[in-house]
């Protein structure tokens, strides 16, 4: 089967455009590689994705906890508001990160 579009053709072959034919088009028969995605189509999360949930998640933690800390050294109840602090910041933790996994689901 020779393949019809002209780009893909051996040089000093006898294939040639069609009169009139224009410009080749974008995704040639026989062309090697994979054409682009289509902008409806999804993939699925990127590398992007997950550093961004995890980011979000230790940041979530890291202000839990420092917020109880800093209430713990005002107040003068350590270290009971760090471990409050930390418990808020895995709940906001999980519930970022759960938030963001459905985005990527539906």
């Amino acid at each position: 089967m020779t393949d019809p579009c002209p780009r893909h053709q051996p040089e000093g072959s006898d294939a040639r455009p069609p009169a009139g034919a224009g410009s080749p088009p974008e995704v040639c028969p026989g062309a090697t590689g994979s054409p682009p995605l289509p902008a409806d189509r999804y993939d699925g999360p990127g590398i992007f994705d997950f550093l961004t949930m995890g980011m979000a998640a230790a940041l979530c933690l890291v202000l839990g906890g420092g917020a109880g800390y800093l209430l713990d050294a005002w107040i003068g109840t350590a270290p009971w508001l760090t471990f409050v602090g930390l418990a808020f910041g895995v709940v906001a933790a999980v519930l970022v990160t759960v938030s963001q996994v459905r985005k990527h689901l539906t």
